[in-house]
């Protein structure tokens, strides 16, 4: 058995301490929502491996495989504990962090690359520490309790993202923030990251209330349903377009799901009524958007978020930027300028049309493609090819096991389906930052474990 002392079981205490890192701002730095999150996150990551490698050192972690298994057991626990490397979405991650930090040391300028800056605090050094957050989770995180717990911590982290939005708001003294009128920006101080984040947080809220036993544990019930209220009103206060159509378009598709899985009965029918209600009034808000007041108690900034078109002034410098990045991409197509090195390449192609100066390319997949090349760009996009690979596999083995499939599990599924899609979509407007990281990093070890569950 393991010690009452465990430097595992502290390992894991700073990885669950890591969804808090959305919360810290450093009033005392030039950028307050930043150079906090980095620093905390990069400690409690650091304190989490060095526990796990005296840990290790200690004998600790070949107890913990074989922790409450009998000797037949064991032996199959060693054999996946000595194939935890040839897992595919570890590799898929493995991969994409090395050609990332090989493009960095092979890029335009390798120090900022690899350190990034004071405001940014992104780089190679970055996705190390994201790295080994995210193998530490995959290693550690054995059952659905170590899970759900982790899943737990994280609606407490984005329930305290919004309580301190709202108290900045408010003028509470100690925090600083804007008015909600002016895009709701909690914590994370940029409301378009909000946006980004509260997809995520939807998700895992859904997820656990999937999993109630309505009997048991009907507070539960009210208060996950709670949650998924609170999360999706903020997202539409943080006025982020980008968000909401890849809230949308993730949500049809899981209802997509459903119908084509499902066995005819009213899962399917209520499945089709949702996805025709979705979609009249996606129509309706877009053709009366300049009447419907989703935030009546503003008076200016509150229908932001329902001009959704192409012509939008935001919208056309995006397209003039992209247009950029593509011929920045050009220039250096294999390995790419290196991470945060957008800022010279922009700069010898700048334009006088730019009014504003850009670091970064504001949509994910041209980010990738400028700064780390097309094998960059490629290894990022292998990391959900192998996603829907392994959720595929998942799916179809236990529909072999179980044919008729619950309602539970159908709609769990269809959650895993839907939530990489309306991550990638809100990536055509938006590009990482340590919060959204934390969160897909956090979903990819997740998807990971179910993945490997036996039905």
């Amino acid at each position: 058995m393991i010690n009452k002392f465990s430097f595992l079981k502290l390992s894991k205490f700073f990885i669950y301490l890591v969804p808090f890192t959305v919360l810290l701002v450093s009033k005392s730095t030039l950028f307050p929502f930043i150079v906090g999150k980095y620093f905390f996150f990069r400690i409690t990551v650091g304190l989490a491996l060095i526990c796990f490698l005296w840990a290790w050192a200690r004998g600790e972690t070949d107890t913990f495989v074989n922790q409450g298994k009998n000797h037949s057991q064991s032996g199959k626990d060693k054999h996946e504990k000595n194939t935890f490397w040839r897992q595919p979405l570890v590799i898929a991650v493995s991969i994409f962090t090395l050609i990332f930090l090989l493009a960095g040391f092979l890029g335009y300028n390798p120090s900022a690359s690899f350190w990034s800056n004071f405001e940014r605090g992104e780089g190679g050094l970055q996705m190390l520490h994201l790295f080994v957050f995210f193998t530490l989770m995959v290693y550690l995180f054995k059952d659905e309790k170590a899970w759900r717990k982790m899943l737990v911590l994280f609606l407490w982290a984005a329930g305290l993202l919004v309580a301190y939005g709202l108290g900045a708001a408010k003028n509470i003294p100690f925090l600083i923030g804007s008015n909600i009128c002016l895009r709701f920006a909690g914590s994370l101080g940029n409301p378009a990251y909000v946006g980004t984040y509260m997809i995520f947080a939807l998700f895992f809220s859904a997820f656990l209330l999937n999993r109630i036993n309505e009997k048991s544990q009907k507070w539960l019930k009210w208060l996950f349903s709670a949650l998924l209220i609170l999360f999706f009103v903020i997202l539409i206060f943080s006025q982020t377009r980008g968000a909401l159509i890849g809230l949308g378009i993730g949500v049809i598709s899981g209802l997509l799901y459903i119908f084509f899985h499902s066995p005819k009965g009213r899962l399917k029918k209520i499945a089709v009524a949702a996805i025709v209600i979705l979609i009249i009034l996606g129509g309706l808000g877009f053709k009366y958007r300049r009447s419907i007041e989703l935030m009546p108690f503003c008076k200016v900034g509150g229908n932001r978020i329902l001009d959704i078109t192409l012509n939008t002034e935001t919208f056309q410098t995006r397209l003039l930027l992209w247009k950029q990045a593509l011929i920045i991409a050009g220039e250096r197509p294999i390995l790419g300028w290196g991470p945060e090195n957008f800022s010279p390449a922009f700069e010898k192609h700048y334009l006088p049309r730019f009014e504003v100066w850009f670091d970064r390319a504001h949509n994910i997949f041209l980010d990738y493609l400028v700064q780390t090349g097309i094998l960059g760009f490629l290894s990022y996009l292998s990391i959900f090819i192998v996603f829907y690979w392994k959720f595929m596999r998942f799916t179809k083995k236990n529909k072999e096991k179980e044919p008729s499939a619950s309602k539970k599990s159908l709609i769990e599924n269809s959650l895993f389906f839907a939530l990489p899609i309306a991550y990638l979509i809100q990536g055509i407007v938006l590009f990482e930052v340590l919060p959204i990281y934390i969160s897909l990093f956090v979903f990819l070890a997740f998807a990971n474990y179910k993945f490997s569950q036996q039905p």
